[in-house]
């Protein structure tokens, strides 16, 4: 087995050996417990070397403490923390770089995370290093999306307009049996989804109609339902969105290519979730024109919106306007609150969003059978397990 160094970057960026592909999973994974066991080491030491004398009583008590994670802390750091990366193993064996990518993802995720965490308050002055590597080193690495960061939720005014925000973790979309309550969709969806706005428009000829208007596909039911000819013609170029484990793409649709499986399928051959929006509201950073939301029923109107997209560090993001306001001047409001990409949902009456099993909007708005959710990456080890980590290795020094 021969390694050679492919990149400078950080010493290198992956390894290939000339042997075949299974080789070059050994090695990537192996760099992936090289990695791992440094920022562990990295941790560490600035704990350790930052941290007050502690007494006996809380030394023995951080001793039981490490001797309940120990058991686990390896593999929980490790090993989950690869798969939380948004890269399934399957995906691993064709594309090695993707597992190595996805390991400097997590972990730097994971890192940045910790810097913020109050338990670790004493290293305020070092969260700019990892601000600046997750917002410009780390897209060096993978230009692609970030699906391995906490969940979290914000509240903002700009311009008069007060939006909640919820960022962070692995995008889903569910297509409910009926119409419900985001609350009630996902409670009933089987998953962990903790966060959800309403999804795209759909059939408002039954009240328990969940035929929705255009294709749609769902991982929750991994069924393709095609959408109506007569109505698909009307959609054509609104945004086409696809998610698949790891990216997510919004494209013109077609409703010529686009309405079959193997259709939206030949623009992303891992694809698991397609629907598509209302309108483009924020392409590339900018806020699309007035004039470009012109046939969208109601987009000059000042209006409950729902919206969901990818901010500036890559994450997807879901929300709404409390307050009405027109698609233009909500499109200039995002780029403002830090989208790079938006698409409009289904709004007004519909516009819903919830949390943590809770109703984030001021009124009972009308039951949905699409939602687009947020799943929360895998569990993190502890900081409290961190810690007494870290005191551990400072006792056996």
């Amino acid at each position: 087995m021969i390694l050679t160094r492919k990149n400078c970057i950080l010493g290198y960026k992956f390894l290939t050996c000339n042997l075949n592909d299974n080789c070059r999973i050994i090695v990537n994974l192996l760099l992936i417990f090289l990695h791992s066991y440094s920022l562990l080491h990295f941790l560490s030491i600035i704990t350790v070397a930052k941290s007050p004398p502690i007494s006996q009583r809380t030394a023995k008590k951080l001793s039981t403490i490490s001797e309940t994670c120990s058991k686990n802390l390896a593999t929980t750091y490790e090993i989950s923390h690869l798969v939380n990366a948004s890269i399934e193993i399957s995906t691993w064996f064709s594309e090695p770089r993707l597992a190595f990518k996805a390991s400097i993802e997590a972990f730097s995720s994971h890192l940045f995370t910790l810097i913020n965490h109050s338990d670790f308050g004493q290293l305020q002055l070092d969260k700019p290093i990892f601000q600046f590597w997750q917002e410009t080193i780390l897209p060096l690495w993978n230009p692609g999306f970030n699906f391995a960061h906490p969940v979290n939720r914000t509240e903002t005014t700009i311009d008069k307009t007060h939006l909640i925000l919820i960022a962070g973790g692995k995008p889903i979309t569910i297509h409910a049996d009926s119409r419900y309550q985001l609350t009630e969709i996902l409670a009933k969806s089987g998953t962990n989804a903790v966060a959800a706005v309403d999804g795209t428009f759909f059939s408002l000829k039954f009240l328990t109609s969940n035929t929705m208007i255009g294709p749609v596909l769902s991982q929750i039911n991994h069924q393709f339902i095609p959408g109506n000819d007569s109505e698909n013609q009307k959609l054509t170029a609104r945004p086409l969105v696809l998610i698949s484990p790891h990216a997510i793409r919004y494209l013109p649709f077609n409703p010529a290519q686009h309405n079959t499986l193997a259709g939206i399928q030949a623009e992303m051959p891992d694809v698991t979730d397609a629907f598509v929006a209302g309108a483009w509201l924020v392409r590339n950073g900018q806020p699309s024109s007035k004039s470009s939301f012109n046939g969208l029923f109601g987009s000059d109107a000042a209006r409950h919106r729902a919206f969901w997209g990818v901010n500036k560090l890559r994450q997807p993001t879901i929300g709404v306007s409390t307050k009405p306001v027109d698609a233009a001047n909500l499109a200039v409001i995002l780029v403002k609150a830090g989208l790079r990409e938006a698409v409009m949902l289904d709004s007004g009456a519909s516009t819903s969003l919830a949390h943590n099993g809770e109703s984030l909007v001021g009124y009972v708005p009308r039951p949905v059978p699409h939602a687009v959710a947020l799943i929360p990456p895998l569990p993190r080890v502890s900081t409290s397990c961190l810690l007494a980590f870290n005191q551990t290795k400072k006792r056996k020094v």
